[in-house]
């Protein structure tokens, strides 16, 4: 599966980078047209202009933006090969996987235990030693994504995700936790899934319920919910840390 993924990043590495230099030369022939560009060069930096020409100029300019895009370009698709090789090594005590965050895909609608789901992982994850959260990726590492995700909101794009995300989060956990986590989106094939990188908190972050709060912290490669008793003995050495 991963090695057609790795394919597939090939071909649209490459279809990027040809569509940089497309763009380049296109500006590079605009600039080329008769504008008076010149006119201007050397009224405005006349002195410059003398030891520095304006078609040199030219060439400088379009050389540097097509680094800066490249590189754009590159840096991105290895940031998505990482999630690769991330998922790869499959969930562990500070990695765990969702196929969704709210789309129940058994039963072909909303769920909203699958959010309490993630916001569970998420409290767990801050309340041990941090960890990452995968959304668009099943127990057996199969690529989902998260379109149905998408498809379920009413801005169904990465902000509209990520809002959502955001609502649940501040009434479920707390908005003053948030600084904690991050998302970020990556592109596998033609699938894409959201990373959620978390940082363990300063202080018990607890997961509001209907029937009050729970606290949640990783054990291995569960989330685990723990007794008042326990929960009091964990804090007690939370705070010696």
């Amino acid at each position: 599966m991963f090695r057609g993924l790795r394919h597939k990043k090939s071909f649209l590495i490459i279809r990027n980078l040809i569509a940089v230099e497309l763009v380049a030369y296109g500006i590079f022939v605009l600039l080329a047209i008769p504008f008076h560009w010149s006119k201007i060069y050397l009224n405005y930096f006349g002195p410059v202009a003398y030891f520095i020409p304006f078609n040199v100029l030219e060439l400088i300019g379009l050389a540097a933006f097509q680094i800066v895009v490249i590189l754009f370009v590159v840096t991105r698709s290895l940031r998505d090969d990482n999630i690769g090789e991330l998922i790869k090594s499959g969930e562990h005590e500070r990695l765990e996987f969702k196929t969704t965050m709210r789309w129940d895909v058994k039963r072909g609608q909303v769920n909203k235990e699958l959010e309490k789901g993630v916001m569970k992982t998420v409290a767990a994850f801050m309340n041990s030693q941090g960890g990452q959260l995968v959304i668009g990726v099943d127990d057996q590492r199969g690529i989902n994504g998260i379109g149905h995700d998408f498809d379920s909101l009413i801005k169904k794009s990465r902000d509209g995700f990520e809002n959502h995300f955001n609502n649940i989060f501040g009434s479920m956990i707390g908005p003053e936790f948030r600084r904690h986590v991050r998302l970020s989106f990556h592109e596998l094939g033609d699938k894409e899934v959201c990373l959620v990188q978390v940082e363990r908190a300063r202080r018990p972050a607890y997961l509001k319920t209907d029937n009050g709060e729970d606290f949640f912290i990783r054990t291995g490669n569960a989330t685990t919910s723990l007794k008042v008793s326990q929960a009091a003995a964990y804090l007690a050495d939370w705070h010696q840390r």
